[in-house]
């Protein structure tokens, strides 16, 4: 009877140090996926923050709608009073910061990304565009092709503007609420007036509209 109670005595001490062993992991994992969510939210809060300030920064120079538009009839006035003049279309490098973050962009909840991707897609558009414009073949085409052109590049502009607002909106609306606040601005931005305009038009490099 001894022997079997040292025996039960030795089970009981292997099944209690077995339970020691696999509350420990457990305590373990549960803190290890604590910490990655933790660090995984802080990420993308930084991310937020640094596109959230790239896009505004963007938005700042573009200003609004009116003074887009009002500029591009300034200068095609000018264009077709002198049919030699071709105005020199700067560069643009708007999207320093989305590029760096490009390998961890997949942190961003879907409810952000899309609106964000398709603000720097209208970035890349424009980009392309203004390069065609700066070649020696835009010099030689015909004021009105040219002045067609240049309207284009106003209008990816304000597509950009519009699209870069709302990607701004989303951002914090997700910021202050969390997803359940971005999804409902969401919702409520498909019903508003104009909703159609955040879908971006598709636009190929030599700023031609498609349909």
């Amino acid at each position: 009877m001894t022997r079997l109670a040292d025996l039960d005595a030795r089970i009981w001490q292997a099944i209690l140090a077995g339970a020691f062993v696999a509350f420990g992991w457990l305590v373990n994992g549960w803190q290890n996926r604590r910490e990655a969510a933790a660090l995984r939210a802080e990420r993308l809060r930084d991310a937020h923050r640094a596109l959230f300030a790239e896009i505004a920064s963007n938005l700042a120079n573009l200003r609004s709608v009116e003074a887009l538009t009002g500029y591009r009839d300034d200068l095609i006035a000018r264009m077709r009073a002198d049919p030699g003049y071709v105005p020199l279309i700067p560069r643009e490098r708007n999207d320093t910061i989305f590029r760096a973050l490009i390998a961890e962009i997949h942190i961003l909840p879907r409810v952000t990304i899309d609106p964000i991707v398709s603000y720097y897609n209208q970035l890349f558009a424009l980009e392309a565009l203004i390069e065609d414009m700066r070649g020696e073949r835009f010099k030689t085409l015909e004021q009105e092709r040219r002045i067609a052109m240049y309207s284009d590049y106003i209008d990816l502009k304000t597509q950009a503007l519009n699209d870069g607002q709302y990607a701004l909106r989303m951002i914090a609306a997700y910021a202050k609420g969390g997803p359940a606040a971005a999804l409902q601005e969401e919702a409520r931005a498909a019903q508003e007036p104009g909703a159609d305009a955040l879908s971006t038009p598709d636009v190929d490099p030599s700023g031609r509209s498609q349909g």
